[in-house]
């Protein structure tokens, strides 16, 4: 990787590809394609978007992304192809926190028989997702189609519809799952993206040693692209001959050419810098509204399994503006969790909790979700060593009733500009990646492919 900041020049240089977003989406594209005459620019100081982590302790605070889908995913897959080590989680318990209560059972069934909820509820919650795993579990992680009836189906309708919620209490547990896919509750969303979230948490997952920025940090040191950080872009503009690019860096105007421009970054900014955008385009970007999520990390004066208790990694949250709880220190070895003594949590808010949130100091939204700590395990009263919290306007694109029939649109690209990230897909790093294999593609099968793709 290499960074440089040279004033303007006259001439404005020519790259191949410029790619516009430094997380995990744009890094991949620029990997792939193994061109040494391709800028990617990054706004923020360091690139990796939300996969952003931090050490307190000897643990590691995930900021954004807590961990990675296994199997055949192709995130999994470029981590193995990086070098970046993964270490399954092995979670062998089920769990929530309901009406006051910390619901943990070995199997779904002890776990569904012990919901503070009337036992025919359980019946049909019971028959519901066997259902829900029989007929969807192979749209998992995949990419949305237009065409395909399943794909159709989740899109048509909220969960709350699908299943035919009633019962309140029900009601709140899919809140949960729904916020931690989507930002938004069950109702406000179609049905695709907390059916995808439910089914993956079946599936194995797996802690990325280091963290998950390890993943975008290779990518970053392994391509052959120019990497520009602290870079903002102010301007894309189609011309005859591809694309010009102004950007800010350390207080100076630079403009570039391109002759493809890859815009890796969430649709709303995407919006606000690209001129000259068709009504038609822009209408069906326009489509792409984000919510917010925030996350928080305490660590605590004793290791988190005298909390947690053991194989209980991550545990939806209902009815609190926490959302969800987990011990980042599930995957580290036992021998260091006794010797260091310490443990570390993780309480995350979504979209109307962390708008709540980020109009308070970071001290003031700290105190609310220790609140909610020390309310879920009391025990925790008084044993906070350290704390950090930090927020992401822009963390997640809800899939709203209907979406399905703008995703080609989305996706299309137009005036040798491309649209890449996970709002192009589903959510999370899998679609992040996805759009990103997606876009390489559309680049190999220009006239005159302009990349030398890695295998």
């Amino acid at each position: 990787m290499t960074t440089q900041s040279n004033a303007l020049s006259i001439v404005a240089q020519t790259y191949d590809v410029v790619v516009v977003g430094g997380g995990i989406a744009g890094l991949t594209v620029a990997y792939r394609i193994n061109n040494n005459n391709v800028l990617l620019l990054e706004k923020e100081p360091f690139a990796g978007g939300r996969t952003r982590s931090i050490n307190m302790g000897p643990y590691v605070f995930n900021q954004g992304a807590q961990m990675i889908p296994g199997g055949d995913t192709n995130v999994a897959k470029l981590a193995d192809e990086l070098g970046v080590k993964l270490t399954l989680i092995n979670k062998t318990k089920t769990s929530t926190y309901i009406k006051d209560k910390f619901i943990i059972a070995s199997s779904e069934f002890k776990y569904l028989l012990s919901l503070p909820i009337p036992l025919v509820e359980k019946i049909k919650m019971a028959l519901k997702i066997l259902h829900m795993r029989s007929r969807y579990s192979n749209v998992v992680d995949k990419s949305p189609r237009s065409g395909d009836p399943k794909f159709k189906e989740l899109d048509e309708k909220s969960i709350v519809d699908l299943l035919k919620i009633r019962d309140p209490d029900v009601k709140a547990l899919w809140d949960s799952i729904s916020k931690s896919s989507s930002t938004l509750r069950a109702d406000e969303v179609a049905s695709f993206q907390p059916v995808n979230t439910f089914l993956h948490h079946a599936a194995d997952e797996f802690f990325v040693e280091g963290g998950t920025v390890e993943i975008t940090r290779a990518l970053a040191n392994q391509t052959a692209a120019r990497v520009e950080t602290g870079a903002s872009v102010i301007e894309v503009t189609p011309n005859d001959t591809g694309v010009a690019i102004q950007y800010e860096q350390n207080g100076i105007i630079h403009s570039v050419q391109a002759r493809k421009c890859v815009m890796a970054i969430p649709a709303p900014l995407t919006l606000s810098v690209i001129r000259d955008l068709p009504d038609a385009k822009r209408a069906a970007l326009a489509q792409c509204e984000y919510g917010a999520m925030s996350s928080a990390a305490f660590l605590v004066d004793k290791p988190s399994e005298y909390l947690f208790g053991k194989g209980n990694w991550r545990v939806p949250v209902v009815g609190m503006t926490t959302i969800g709880i987990g011990d980042p220190t599930f995957t580290f070895p036992e021998d260091l969790k006794l010797q260091d003594g310490r443990g570390l949590i993780r309480l995350y808010a979504g979209n109307d909790g962390s708008r709540m949130l980020q109009q308070m100091s970071d001290d003031e939204a700290l105190e609310v979700f220790e609140n909610d700590l020390c309310h879920i395990f009391p025990a925790a009263r008084g044993l906070v060593i350290e704390r950090s919290i930090k927020h992401w306007p822009y963390a997640i694109c809800p899939w709203r009733i209907g979406r399905l029939e703008a995703i080609d649109d989305i996706r299309a690209p137009y005036d040798n500009i491309h649209y890449c990230g996970d709002y192009t897909e589903n959510s999370g790093l899998e679609s992040a990646v996805l759009s990103a294999l997606r876009v390489v593609s559309e680049l190999l099968d220009c006239p005159h492919p302009i990349i030398t793709n890695k295998s």
